[in-house]
């Protein structure tokens, strides 16, 4: 039988447990009395932008760019990666994985590096009396044995710049980690040098073998002590002006230039006298040495400008790219935003059979008009009959600013666009197909602009990943006389998502997704 408690005992039990929370509650009492440590009771808001990339559009297969919310990056092509994604990265479920979305990974071109910058010029004069403190944190991982790291570096500047000092956290080494796939926490204290006025932050990946670079960030902080205000997440500011008519075309899978690419031994674009015509538009364009395409392969990268997204389509995933047939997605498209601003577009296909030619026959096919990814076109006939139309019908529509649609995708067929017939083809399309354009009247009596571009580099082939696979193509901007800095060339970094952004800013469009939302746009290109 179990053992019973007299009357007495059980209430000198109470007696004693009575006394002691008695007790406990006085000692608390007492503490709450006493200051707490100086960073706790007057440390800020965490000053990093995004530190988890919860504000960005998660690849959904690891292997693409995306815009990074409050980070700028200024090497390789750092990404956030779902953890719902179909490439074989960590998911939720990978231990020491916080709460949210997704994490950063360092992509597929090798070492990179994102960066912003903090003001902490707020609490200058506590930093100058040497008092004020800092603590750096983040969960940083990797992926088993592989040793590719992450770390995030902060260097404490003056406000000239100069810098001050440094501290870091990170890397976590496959050592650290006893060659699990994991996130480790890592925390870094100290006392803000005097004179610090902002702090850059640094998230670098280093890679070491593998077509991906498996360092892995989420959750950074940085808060300092005593307060100071908290940044606030807003897009790159734009001054890009407004247009009449926006014209793209993607051609495909050529390198930038003969050394751009390290890898696949292409000739590229600038300087190959296979391409006198695109060399010989230096002079009227805009010629942006710092463009990069977003993923492998064509697909995906058309996607990036039509719909903000990847739709987790890559090559680094087998099956998953390039698949118009059996893949339709129903999120709203860049020809959507036209409709809903009220304005008018096409997409005009080289070698089509009539209108919404969905069938693919001789060097035809219809992926290279992406729009026929979106269901809106795909599954209405009307629809699709008045915005997808043969390139044929372009000279008859561009006799008229009235039948010139406000955005226009231009679409070479597999041999011109120079994957299946090269360079020189593709070369030779363009000399024949612009200059009824830069003869329209939407080019000579209003403002035009045109955007070439590759979807992916390579050597008439896809490219790769992995360092010296770093996806560099050629992108010219022109625009109807007295637009854009005609004869310049521009070393901004930008990508698929700027061209999306660009278009919408000079159309007056809604975005899309957080990767055009966040997309640097092409500024520096307009006079």
């Amino acid at each position: 039988m179990p053992t019973t408690l007299s009357a007495r005992s059980r209430q000198r039990r109470r007696h004693g447990a009575t006394a002691l929370v008695l007790a406990l509650l006085g000692a608390l009492l007492g503490l709450a009395g006493t200051a707490p440590a100086a960073h706790a009771a007057t440390s800020s808001p965490n000053l990093i932008l995004d530190g988890s990339g919860q504000n960005a559009a998660c690849s959904g297969s690891g292997y693409d760019e995306t815009s990074d919310p409050g980070w700028t990056i200024t090497a390789g092509d750092p990404n956030v990666v779902c953890y719902t994604n179909n490439g074989g990265f960590p998911g939720a479920s990978t231990p020491g994985a916080q709460a949210g979305n997704g994490y950063f990974t360092g992509g597929t071109r090798g070492n990179g590096t994102l960066t912003q910058t903090a003001d902490v010029s707020a609490a200058a004069t506590t930093i100058d009396a040497g008092t004020a403190t800092y603590n750096l944190s983040g969960w940083l991982g990797g992926f088993g044995k592989q040793n590719d790291t992450a770390a995030l570096v902060a260097t404490f500047r003056s406000a000239t710049g100069t810098s001050l000092g440094t501290t870091q956290i990170g890397p976590v080494t496959a050592t650290d980690r006893k060659s699990r796939t994991e996130f480790l926490q890592r925390t870094a204290t100290g006392t803000l040098p005097a004179g610090t006025r902002t702090v850059r932050l640094d998230l670098q990946f280093t890679w070491t073998t593998g077509g991906t670079t498996d360092g892995y960030a989420q959750g950074l902080s940085l808060t300092v002590s005593p307060t100071v205000p908290a940044p606030v997440l807003a897009a790159p500011a734009s001054t890009v002006p407004g247009f009449d008519h926006v014209f793209v075309v993607y051609m495909e899978n050529e390198n930038y230039s003969a050394t751009s690419n390290t890898v696949d031994g292409g000739a590229g674009i600038i300087g190959n006298s296979a391409a006198p015509y695109l060399n010989g538009l230096t002079a009227n364009a805009a010629l942006l040495t710092g463009y990069h395409a977003v993923v492998h392969n064509s697909d995906p990268n058309y996607l990036a400008l039509a719909g903000g997204s990847t739709f987790g389509q890559s090559a680094g995933n087998s099956g998953t790219s390039n698949c118009i047939a059996t893949c339709t997605y129903s999120t709203p498209s860049l020809g959507d935003r036209v409709d809903q601003a009220g304005k008018t577009w096409k997409q005009y296909t080289d070698g089509a059979n009539g209108n919404c030619d969905q069938t693919t026959h001789g060097s035809y096919y219809p992926d290279d008009a992406p729009f026929g990814y979106f269901s809106d076109v795909k599954n209405n006939a009307t629809y699709c009959q008045a915005h997808w139309q043969p390139l044929t019908q372009l000279s008859t529509d561009l006799a008229s600013t009235a039948t010139t649609p406000n955005f226009a995708w231009l679409a070479a067929d597999d041999c011109n666009d120079m994957e299946s017939c090269g360079v020189s083809a593709g070369d030779t399309w363009l000399r024949n197909t612009l200059p009824t354009l830069f003869n329209s009247p939407a080019w000579t009596t209003q403002r035009s602009l045109l955007v070439i571009t590759w979807d992916e580099d390579g050597n008439n082939l896809p490219g790769g990943f992995g360092p010296g696979q770093t996806n560099q193509v050629a992108t010219f901007v022109l625009g109807s006389p007295g637009t854009v800095k005609a004869g310049t060339r521009i070393s901004t970094r930008y990508d698929h998502y700027s061209t999306a952004r660009t278009v919408e800013q000079a159309l007056g469009l809604t975005p899309m997704t957080a990767n055009d939302t966040y997309a640097v746009p092409m500024n520096d290109v307009f006079n």
